[in-house]
């Protein structure tokens, strides 16, 4: 017997089989012998030669489900008739099916429920729920309309349904909230007991997260802010994108008239991640506060690689030279030109939130170390003609804050360090990488380090000089750890043959197939 290479789905089984419609009723066939099976070609017994020569037909009988389409095509009108309907009034009566006396005039677009309401039942109804969209029944089809002009009033500081007597309305009575379906402009009040916070724990307090910590008037909900998080990380979609399909949402002619929110949302959306990131951290259990956060304390450290006090065993100090390879940390240094940030703003306009609390560098101290250095020159390239190197001072910076960005990688994991991200100015000057090297490495307490970097050959000769001008918290003990050197393997052919020999991973012992192309695969 002749069977094809698709899996065998059972033995001794029962099975719908059928080529039409008509044939559905009696098809079940059983299958009680014992080299019988059912696979997904169809029934092979041992009395079957099945060759390339055979009618397919004859041995792949099918269901009407396996042509969901073709069947759906027939339901075409019945499916669009329905949606009209839906558009429609329906079987929606003359009254409000709320309080069965006033005349039904509106419907939730938002709800389930398709029963249409009068204005003060659809308000009740709606308490908790103000960003849901309402449409108005003119006699003739639906028009939008929005439960502020219902007269729905959104109560802060006290249980829903309760009123504050010393209430006082928001700036103008123009409040906007920006939800997962569009963006609203709602009634609101605030508290304005003796006892009531302040508006922005107010609005916080509700989970809207307001856009200015004094008297704000617009603001997002907090899980329109957690949704573009995790559809930035998962399809890429920039801020610009999903706010315009908010947008969209709200008003898909473009006929009514709204002030853009693009920057308002866009400065929401980068608080709520810093504070995400502060909060993940257990920085908010610090009686001294977010501001006593240490350098690099809100970087994930890579899990794969040694850390002492986490994931090394009792006495690793103490091995012998023979081991002390298995408590070995290896980095990649590199630079990425593409990532140009143009000069529009300021740091006292635009300035850092995290403050050297994670992968980037503290920005001031970082720029201060690098004034202090203007005047250096950059050392010429004695290997192959490595831009890099020689044209580090001739990087074209016009317009530019940074002309591109510097990162320290684990080389092993691709995973980057801690304060080991920093902004170049005209090319990749060895200041700037010896920065960022020096400032994720200053805290190392292994004993062994291997060092990956295009250039290493020429980057490595005066890097222990250079480190004398660098502050004391800065400051690597080199002298008492084994250090070495590397150039990644892909760029490695570009050097000259005795860079090619004493640089290489390949000739070097307890480094395994390490690359040291990591930071190559984040760029």
């Amino acid at each position: 017997m002749h069977v094809s290479g698709r899996h065998v789905i059972g033995q001794n089984s029962a099975a719908v089989l059928s080529t039409s419609p008509g044939e559905c009723e009696d098809t079940s066939f059983d299958f009680s012998g014992p080299d019988d099976f059912f696979t997904m070609d169809g029934v092979i017994t041992d009395d079957m030669d099945i060759t390339d020569d055979m009618d397919w037909t004859e041995k792949w009988k099918q269901t009407v489900g396996d042509y969901p389409l073709l069947t759906w095509l027939n339901e075409c009108d019945s499916y669009l008739a329905e949606m009209i309907r839906v558009d429609g009034h329906g079987d929606a009566g003359d009254t409000c099916a709320g309080c069965g006396t006033a005349p039904a005039l509106v419907r939730c677009e938002s709800c389930d429920d398709l029963q249409m309401y009068c204005h003060g039942c659809t308000v009740t109804n709606h308490l908790c729920l103000p960003t849901h969209r309402i449409d108005e029944w003119t006699g003739v089809c639906f028009k939008r309309t929005s439960l502020k002009k219902l007269g729905l009033r959104i109560q802060l500081g006290h249980p829903i349904g309760q009123h504050c007597i010393l209430s006082h309305r928001a700036f103008n009575d123009d409040f906007i909230l920006i939800d997962m379906d569009g963006i609203h402009r709602i009634g609101l009040d605030f508290c304005g007991c003796k006892t009531a916070q302040t508006h922005t724990k107010q609005l916080l307090r509700n989970r809207w997260f307001p856009s200015t910590s004094t008297d704000p008037r617009t603001t997002a909900t907090f899980r329109v802010l957690r949704q573009y998080q995790i559809l930035s990380f998962e399809s890429k979609a920039s801020a610009y994108e999903f706010y315009h399909t908010l947008v969209r949402l709200t008003d898909n002619t473009g006929l009514s008239k709204r002030k853009d929110q693009y920057e308002a949302f866009m400065r929401m959306v980068r608080e709520w991640r810093h504070l995400k990131m502060v909060k993940r951290f257990g920085r908010g259990h610090d009686p001294d506060g977010v501001n006593a956060t240490s350098p690099g304390e809100c970087a994930i450290l890579c899990p794969a690689c040694p850390q002492p006090g986490k994931n090394l065993p009792d006495g690793w100090q103490d091995v012998g030279k023979a081991k002390r390879w298995l408590y070995a940390i290896f980095v990649a240094i590199d630079a990425n030109f593409r990532l140009k940030r143009c000069n529009v703003s300021s740091d006292e306009i635009d300035p850092s939130l995290a403050k050297g609390w994670a992968y980037f560098v503290e920005e001031k101290e970082y720029k201060a170390f690098l004034a202090q250095h203007l005047g250096d020159e950059q050392e010429k390239s004695t290997c192959s003609s490595h831009n890099a190197v020689n044209m580090a001072d001739t990087k074209l910076s016009q317009g530019l804050a940074a002309t591109g960005v510097g990162a320290i990688d684990c080389a092993r994991h691709n995973m980057k360090q801690p304060n080991g991200v920093g902004d170049l100015q005209k090319g990749k000057k060895y200041i700037n990488m010896d920065y960022l090297f020096f400032s994720t490495l200053r805290s190392m307490q292994l004993q062994m380090l291997n060092v990956s970097y295009d250039i290493a050959c020429q980057w490595h000769k005066n890097l222990w000089a250079r480190m004398e001008s660098f502050p004391q918290s800065h400051g690597l003990d080199y002298l008492t750890k084994v250090i070495r050197f590397f150039v990644p393997k892909f760029h490695l052919p570009a050097h000259i043959a005795k860079c090619q020999t004493l640089f290489s991973f390949n000739f070097t012992r307890f480094v395994g197939r390490t690359d040291g192309e990591a930071p190559e695969r984040g760029w």
